[in-house]
C-alpha cells in the first residue's frame, strides 16, 4: 500500500480511537447482547440439557452487535458531513477515492472489533461464532457506505434504525422470498439459523450476498461521493 493511502487510512483509525462513538456503541451492544443471552438462558427450562444448540444460539445473539458497528460505520462518514469537516479531509488527502477507500477499511477494522467483543465470552461452537466475526466486519463498511449515499447523520441513524429494528422483521415475515435475499435473510443464512428464518438461503449463498451487497454500496457510495460536491 503507498505511504499516502496509508497515512490516509492511519487518520482515519485514529478519528474512530478518539472518538466517542466506538466505545459508546460497543458497550451498548454488549448490553444488548448479554440481555438476549439472559433471556434465552432463562427462557430454557433445562439449560444442561439443550447443550449445544443453546450455546450455539447464545453466541448467535452475538449477530446483534452488526446492527452497531453499522450505526458507527454510518456516524464516521456522516459526522464529517454534518460539521462540515469533510472538506478538509478531502483537501489533505490524495484523492476522493482514497477517502472513501480509507474509511472502508477503517470501519471494517471497528467492525470486526464489535464481532470480536461479542463472541469472545464463548468460543465453543466456532462455526457460529466464525459468522457473528464476518457479520459484524461486513456490517462497519455497510454503514459507511451508506453514510456516503445519505450523507446526512439524523437521516442515516433513523434508517438503520427503524430498519433495524422494525422493518427487516417485516419484510422477513410477510416477504420471505424477497427477504432471503437482503442482506438481514444473508445474516440468518450465514448463521444457519433455520428456526428464525426457515425460507434463509445456504450459508454459502448468504456470505456471497453479504459481500455483495456491502461491495454494491461500497461502489454506490464512491460514485456519488466522487461526482458530488462535498
Amino acid at each position: 500500500m503507498p505511504e499516502v493511502l496509508r497515512n490516509q487510512l492511519s487518520a482515519e483509525l485514529l478519528k474512530l480511537r478518539t472518538g466517542l462513538a466506538l466505545p459508546a456503541l460497543l458497550l451498548v451492544a454488549l448490553a444488548f447482547c448479554a440481555l438476549g443471552q439472559l433471556g434465552l438462558v432463562y427462557a430454557e427450562s433445562d439449560p444442561a440439557s439443550a447443550g449445544a444448540e443453546l450455546t450455539a444460539n447464545i453466541v448467535g445473539l452475538g449477530a446483534s452487535a452488526a446492527l452497531f458497528a453499522t450505526l458507527l460505520g454510518a456516524l464516521h462518514v456522516t459526522g464529517e458531513f454534518s460539521s462540515g469537516s469533510i472538506g478538509r479531509t478531502v483537501l489533505y488527502a490524495p484523492g476522493r477515492s482514497a477517502v472513501v477507500g480509507a474509511k472502508l477499511l477503517a470501519t471494517t477494522v471497528s467492525g470486526l472489533v464489535f464481532g470480536v467483543a461479542a463472541v469472545v465470552f464463548d468460543g465453543s461452537t466456532w462455526t457460529t461464532a466464525a459468522a457473528v466475526l464476518t457479520i459484524c466486519t461486513l456490517a462497519g463498511p455497510w454503514g459507511a457506505a451508506i453514510g456516503f449515499v445519505v450523507r446526512n447523520r439524523l437521516a442515516a441513524v433513523l434508517g438503520l434504525v427503524v430498519w433495524g429494528t422494525l422493518g427487516q422483521v417485516l419484510v422477513l415475515g410477510q416477504l420471505p422470498e424477497l427477504g432471503r435475499f437482503l442482506p438481514e435473510g444473508a445474516q440468518f443464512a450465514l448463521l444457519g439459523d433455520a428456526s428464525g428464518f426457515p425460507d434463509a438461503l445456504a450459508a454459502p449463498y448468504g456470505l456471497l450476498l453479504l459481500v455483495g451487497w456491502t461491495a454494491a454500496m461500497s461502489l454506490a457510495g464512491t460514485r456519488l461521493f466522487t461526482h458530488r460536491d462535498v
